[in-house]
């Protein structure tokens, strides 16, 4: 695994883990059991972290993700959303709208999801989902 789009979930579990709050739940297990992974970031999983901080553009809030690639949203991104999200409301299988988004950025850009939510991503078609709590 060269390359992996993370989820909100592990940008959240890394900064946690990283201040010493709560259990540790294997984001920084992952990362030092794989340090030549290159991490990038699907832009709406980084709003998402953006939006937990009083100053989004503040020194705190972009300590962690300020040297990270981002994945933006192109056609491909669009196309997938759009058939996903019809084809699992139709099967009563409707994930989270930026959990689609964020799976269809990393389907596009042909690269596995790094999440602790397995089970909606795990939904949408062609997308490969990996643990990081349970890969550890």
């Amino acid at each position: 695994m060269d390359r992996v789009a993370l989820d909100t979930s592990f940008l959240i579990d890394l900064q946690n883990e990283r201040r010493g709050r709560g259990r540790a739940r294997g984001a920084m297990a992952f990362l030092r059991a794989r340090p030549s992974t290159e991490l990038v970031v699907p832009i709406v999983a980084l709003a998402e972290y953006l939006e937990g901080f009083d100053d989004p553009q503040g020194r705190e809030a972009t300590a962690l993700v300020g040297g990270l690639r981002t994945l933006d949203v192109t056609l491909a991104v669009v196309h997938c959303y759009a058939a996903e999200a019809r084809r699992l409301r139709s099967e009563g299988r409707l994930i989270g709208t930026n959990d689609l988004w964020i799976a269809c950025t990393a389907r596009a850009a042909g690269l596995p999801i790094l999440t602790r939510n397995v089970e909606h991503f795990a939904r949408v078609a062609g997308v490969q989902v990996v643990d990081y709590a349970a890969t550890v």
